[in-house]
């Protein structure tokens, strides 16, 4: 049968299209069900996807996944990236290396607590929590009158010890007088008793006239060796009335103290807190009735790992940001610790026991604010703040 030549060049320019009902090409029915699954999960017409026809797999002559190869330009944006990947984290790593912090760190200060001195029965307290106090400003104020007698007392008692120290000086001078006359009589009586001697010698008195001048002669020196006795004892005397006077001199001063201690002042300027005291309120030597914290004298106290303090050094900058403030403090490392909080604790480690498990040991390192950094009016004691020591 003669074909159309119009016919034969469509034929000869297209692919064959394989009417429904024709034979199954050889090479369909060689791949087996599986492949013809996997057509149906393509769409089920038949048809290879663009990847597949173009040939982009190891059929096509390049390898699956190299998506670089034979795209220049992807691999100069590929070795820019990197490079700038490198550039950025040369900086970064240098500057994670330069610092050691630290969440575990708060501001400090002293609180001082105030506390009574003597017993007693309040009678005004002046200040409350959270006034300010200065230094000298009285807080509490404690019945007197006690007090003031005692003072009273221990003046009569003074002056009482000064007027026998009087009396014993007086005392002292007339026993000084009489050892000077018994010894002019000594002398006296010693000089008859030499010449009645002579005379006795020489026949010319009798004997009884010469044994009274003698016993006169030894009665004159035992008055002298009495009245020496007595001067000397009058001196001592006044030594036990000087220090009878200074003793009560000293309860004087006591008495008077204690007086001073019924009016009850601030030791430091600062905040007043934690008061327990009341009016009418009675008190005992020693014990709390407020605190007061001292705010213009404020450090830091960071808590740093014991890995972190072979490169910590005293006088390296450092940063604290504050959590109360929203922003950062500079300041300086002005210590360490002389050791471990642990060890400060109440109940401290004993790693001898044999039930040791190691734990990482954290130690206090103290930072001082830097000349100029003048704390907030709201900075206080016990607030959390971070800590960067910068180690370079």
């Amino acid at each position: 049968m003669k074909q159309d030549p119009h016919d034969e060049s469509e034929t000869a320019g297209e692919p064959h299209r394989r009417e429904p009902g024709d034979a199954e090409p050889l090479e369909a029915l060689r791949r087996g069900p599986a492949d013809a699954d996997e057509g149906q999960a393509r769409g089920g017409s038949g048809v290879i996807s663009g990847e597949e026809g173009t040939g982009t797999g190891p059929a096509g002559g390049k390898p699956e996944g190299a998506f670089f190869s034979g795209h220049p330009l992807r691999i100069a944006l590929a070795a820019l990236l990197l490079v700038g990947l490198i550039a950025a984290g040369i900086p970064a790593w240098r500057y994670f290396r330069s610092y050691a912090s630290t969440e575990d760190a708060e501001i400090d200060g002293n609180i001082v607590p105030v506390s009574a001195r003597i017993q007693g029965v309040v009678v005004r307290v002046y200040v409350h929590d959270t006034q300010f106090v200065k230094k000298g400003e009285k807080l509490v104020e404690l019945d007197p009158r006690d007090y003031q007698i005692a003072v009273e007392q221990a003046q009569a008692d003074f002056a009482q010890a000064r007027a026998q120290t009087v009396a014993a000086r007086s005392d002292y001078a007339a026993a000084v007088a009489d050892l000077a006359q018994a010894q002019a009589n000594d002398v006296k009586a010693q000089a008859d008793a030499r010449r009645y001697s002579v005379l006795f010698a020489s026949h010319v008195m009798s004997r009884e006239q010469y044994d009274e001048k003698n016993r006169v002669a030894k009665v004159a020196a035992a008055t002298v060796a009495s009245a020496r006795a007595k001067a000397e004892a009058a001196q001592r005397a006044i030594a036990v009335r000087a220090a009878a006077a200074q003793a009560a001199e000293a309860a004087l001063d006591q008495a008077r103290l204690n007086l001073s201690y019924t009016v009850i002042s601030a030791p430091v300027s600062g905040v007043a807190g934690d008061r327990t005291v009341q009016d009418g309120q009675a008190v005992q030597p020693g014990q709390g009735l407020l605190a007061i914290t001292d705010i213009n004298h404020l450090w830091v106290t960071a808590n740093f790992k014991e890995s972190y303090l072979g490169k910590i050094r005293p006088g390296q900058p450092a940063t604290v940001y504050v959590d109360a403030l929203g922003r950062s403090l500079n300041g300086y490392v002005e210590g360490l610790g002389g050791a471990t909080g642990a060890l400060y604790s109440l109940l401290p480690p004993e790693n001898a026991t044999g039930n040791w498990v190691k734990v990482v040991q954290r130690l206090p390192v103290r930072i001082r604010l830097a000349q100029g950094e003048d704390p907030p009016s709201h900075l206080r004691p016990g607030e959390s703040a971070e800590v960067k020591v910068w180690l370079r």
